[in-house]
């Protein structure tokens, strides 16, 4: 069965490459509370919903899934440091998204993580429609 894409996806995605052009060289302001630079796509299956997040980086440790009234919320934060006895290095990487998908079955979410790709199932009690209602106007 195809994956059906949404036609917001692309004006998503737009604005998210804009927003991380007009922030770069600001991640590590405090104020900023880390990058949102997670490639996100949300498709349907048969069962509900499929959520696709690049998170490159990480290990499955570091990052922090959640489902909360809904909306999937996505956290993750690297620290690494290096100290060859003349220069001590210390890096962090933070990384957030969240995302309203509306109501899912909880007990049967499920998540796996692979080379980098975080991908989590959303089960719904009713198949996602495939195509939107004609609304007439009157």
């Amino acid at each position: 069965m195809a994956m059906r894409r949404y036609p917001f996806d692309e004006m998503d995605r737009l604005f998210e490459q804009m927003g991380r052009t007009m922030w770069s060289g600001w991640d590590d302001h405090p104020t900023m509370g880390g990058q949102r630079d997670l490639n996100l796509s949300l498709d349907t299956d048969e069962e509900g919903y499929v959520l696709l997040a690049d998170v490159p980086g990480f290990e499955k440790e570091e990052i922090d899934l959640r489902y909360d009234d809904g909306v999937v919320s996505i956290e993750a934060t690297h620290k690494s440091a290096s100290d060859d006895g003349t220069t001590a290095e210390r890096h962090t990487r933070h990384v957030h998204e969240r995302l309203h998908v509306g109501d899912v079955i909880v007990e049967e979410i499920t998540a796996s993580y692979r080379n980098g790709v975080l991908e989590v199932h959303l089960p719904t009690h009713e198949r996602p429609a495939d195509d939107g209602s004609r609304i007439d106007i009157d």
